[in-house]
Formats: structure tokens, C-alpha cells, sequence
């Protein structure tokens, strides 16, 4: 079965969300008026987690791709335009397991994403931090976590040009921000 990331603007709000049961790409909103809907994807399971409106009016989604990348699931960024066109789009992953939960657009136009991967780290799932430039090529990635599952799901960059990030930590030790 074909899955698909589903894009619907709306004139004011916007969510975008995934649902694991159902395997489908779920978007709610509490306009009535669409601007445009698209879809993203390939062959197999894709979903997304977090759209972000950009400085150039266009949107930037991170979720992840089974239909691309390297692996099982490679976190999958994906640029657009104001009208919801596809700009370009990079995978980041393993041979494992890797979701991207969240991205934002950096004060030097870049992107940070975070998240989880299993093909790198410590334990089985660990928290992913990735910066990108403004095209969405890496530029450097850290991983947080012990030997059993942490998740990154928010991310933020702070006034002092660092990163917070939030999650779920089942390892002891992980660490829950960074900066510089």
C-alpha cells in the first residue's frame, strides 16, 4: 500500500501528524478554507511530523522515508515553497531506524532537526541532532542518549545561538540541551 506525507495549508493554522496504527499521514485543521494540498512519498511508508513555516514564506517538513534513503527509515527533510512545491529534499540515516520529530529554521538560514536514530550511538534508539545549511546539506549531527531508548521530539535554538532540545529519555545520563 502506497503511504504518503499529505500537506494541507490553510489560511491560519496547520498540523501535520502521522498516526502508527493506521499508517496513514493525518492533517487537521480548524479552517475551512484550503489553499492548496500535496502530497509527498513513494512506494512504501512515509510520514511527517513537523512543518515550519521559512523566512522565504515557503514551509519545512521533517518526518521520514521508507521509499528513500539508506535504510529501514531515514529521517526525511523536505523544502517547499509558498505554494507548496517541492524545492528539494535530503534523507539522513542508517541501515537502522531514524525519524526526524522536529525542525526549525536557524538564524543563519539553515535547519536543525532532532529526533531519533538506531544506526548510530549508544543504545537502541537515541536522540538525533542535526544542522543543516539552507540546502538542507549536513553540516554536523550529535547523538544523546544510553544504552536503551531516548527520542529528541522538540527542538529550539536558543538567544545564545545554541539548541535545546525536549524528549523522552528510558536511558540514564541522557542529556536534554546543548549549546554552542
Amino acid at each position: 500500500m502506497n503511504k504518503t506525507l499529505l500537506l494541507i495549508i490553510p489560511l491560519l493554522f496547520l498540523f501535520v501528524g502521522c498516526d502508527d496504527e493506521k499508517e496513514d499521514t493525518s492533517i487537521e485543521t480548524t479552517e475551512e478554507t484550503v489553499v492548496f494540498v500535496k502530497t509527498f512519498g513513494g512506494g512504501d511508508y512515509d510520514g511527517g511530523y513537523s512543518v515550519q513555516q521559512t523566512t522565504d514564506g515557503g514551509y519545512i517538513i521533517t518526518g521520514f522515508t521508507e521509499s528513500f534513503g539508506n535504510g529501514d527509515f531515514d529521517i526525511w527533510l523536505i523544502k517547499t515553497d509558498s505554494n507548496g512545491d517541492e524545492v528539494w529534499n535530503q534523507t539522513f540515516g542508517g541501515s537502522s531506524y531514524d525519524r526526524g520529530y522536529s525542525v526549525e529554521q536557524t538564524t543563519d538560514g539553515g535547519y536543525i532537526i532532532t529526533g531519533g536514530t538506531e544506526s548510530f550511538g549508544n543504545g537502541e534508539y537515541d536522540v538525533w541532532l542535526i544542522k543543516t545549511d539552507s540546502q538542507g546539506n549536513e553540516e554536523w549531527n550529535q547523538t544523546f542518549g544510553g544504552s536503551s531508548n531516548d527520542y529528541g521530539y522538540s527542538v529550539e535554538q536558543t538567544t545564545d545561538g545554541g539548541y535545546i532540545i525536549t524528549g523522552n529519555r528510558i536511558s540514564s545520563g541522557m542529556v536534554v540541551g546543548m549549546s554552542g
